[in-house]
């Protein structure tokens, strides 16, 4: 049985560098469909030029991708780092000339595309750093934003950018159907609404539902979700006692430090407590080191389960329920803790660094400890930033006059 559904083509543009985030977008977009599909009747068409467009000539490259392309997709979806691109005959760079064109029609044509922005706020390989092409990407930043009016979002990992760009295609998508409502039910064509009792099977219907997958129910991803981020307080506080552990350590080791230096130089004995202090610093880092890791799968799980909640549909949600207002809560408990447990990791990060030179095992595992330690700060920034997102989604959901209290 045939259904009819609505395609909202996403045009990908991008410089070469952002190969790792063009590479997720096929599997949220399926996800997307697999999700939405069906029940809503909305499918999105992912656009790239590696697999819409084929060998041709025109004034250039670009020029070739743009009369096979054409402009007449809904979505556009602009991506930067730290290339901005080759100069094409009419722009900068193709990925700028992209831009102009998807602009230049929603300014004559007001509503008949979205454009979304990202830009990447990570560490570039010296290797790989072109200070003329970073700053013309800076220069791009700021020019969408004041000439052109952007509000463009920022990421640091391509998993914070896929848990971004599910969310807000969700959010998008969603705002599209509220102004097109008679498009949420899909359509049966006529022809094919004569014929539904001509199937050689009396329950094809029902047998076709045995290959497709399970719809992901709200209560069981809220669910996924919380344990997720309960873990993650928990690993929190395993961690903030691991470094209170260590502090403690050091304040005797200072006083034994002391006691040393009362009685006169012993550099043996000095030594003795330098390499106590180095090992206590080897077992911090792995206790953190292995910390990390499930604090990064967790809190991945929690907020890929949350971008998975933002693609099912609001008519899930039971109209009188106060679920919404719960996991609010509880996600702005998250954030607090996260931001928190940041504040006083950076300050006994900070005390760690000024340690003075010891020997030369102290020296070697003060700097593991600072490094490790950077790197849980690195994880906590994008997963404040992260729950930050599912807020501002929450608030929209909760916003929502069908479930206003």
């Amino acid at each position: 049985m045939a259904k009819t559904h609505t395609t909202l083509q996403v045009f990908v543009a991008s410089p070469s560098d952002m190969d790792d985030e063009r590479s997720v977008l096929p599997h949220v977009v399926s996800e997307f469909n697999q999700t939405w599909g069906s029940p809503n009747g909305i499918i999105l068409d992912l656009l790239r030029w590696e697999t819409h467009s084929h060998p041709g000539i025109g004034q250039d490259g670009q020029d070739v991708i743009n009369n096979q392309i054409g402009d007449e997709y809904d979505i556009f979806l602009g991506l930067m780092w730290g290339r901005f691109g080759t100069p094409t005959n009419r722009a900068e760079s193709g990925t700028e000339e992209e831009f102009q064109r998807a602009y230049a029609r929603l300014t004559s044509e007001p509503g008949s595309v979205q454009i979304m922005f990202y830009f990447k706020d990570a560490g570039i390989p010296p290797s790989k750093i072109n200070s003329e092409q970073l700053q013309k990407v800076q220069d791009f930043k700021k020019t969408i934003a004041k000439e052109y009016g952007a509000l463009y979002h920022e990421f640091e990992t391509t998993e914070q950018f896929q848990t971004k760009v599910r969310m807000h295609l969700s959010a998008l998508v969603q705002q599209w159907m509220d102004g097109n409502v008679t498009s949420q039910l899909p359509e049966i064509p006529e022809s094919d609404a004569d014929n539904l009792t001509d199937s050689d099977d009396p329950l094809a219907n029902l047998s076709a539902l045995e290959h497709e997958p399970d719809d992901e129910g709200v209560i069981e991803l809220v669910e996924i979700a919380s344990d997720a981020m309960n873990e993650v307080t928990s690993i929190i506080q395993r961690m903030s006692d691991a470094t209170n552990d260590l502090s403690e350590r050091f304040t005797s080791l200072a006083e034994e430090t002391n006691g040393i230096v009362e009685k006169g130089a012993n550099m043996k004995a000095a030594k003795r407590v330098s390499n106590k202090a180095a090992d206590d610093l080897e077992l911090f880092v792995t206790r953190m080191a292995v910390e990390i890791r499930e604090f990064n799968k967790q809190s991945t799980l929690a907020m890929d389960t949350f971008g998975n909640i933002a693609m099912i549909s609001e008519r899930d949600l039971d109209e009188d329920s106060e679920d919404i207002t719960e996991v609010r809560h509880n996600m702005q408990g998250y954030k607090t803790a996260i931001t928190e447990s940041a504040k006083s990791l950076t300050e006994f990060r900070n005390v760690i660094f000024k340690l003075p030179r010891m020997t030369t095992a102290f020296n070697r595992a003060r700097k593991r400890a600072v490094a490790v330690l950077d790197d849980l700060l690195n994880q906590l920034r994008i997963a404040a930033d992260q729950s930050q997102d599912v807020d501002d989604l929450l608030a929209r959901l909760e916003a929502k006059p069908e479930n206003a209290h």
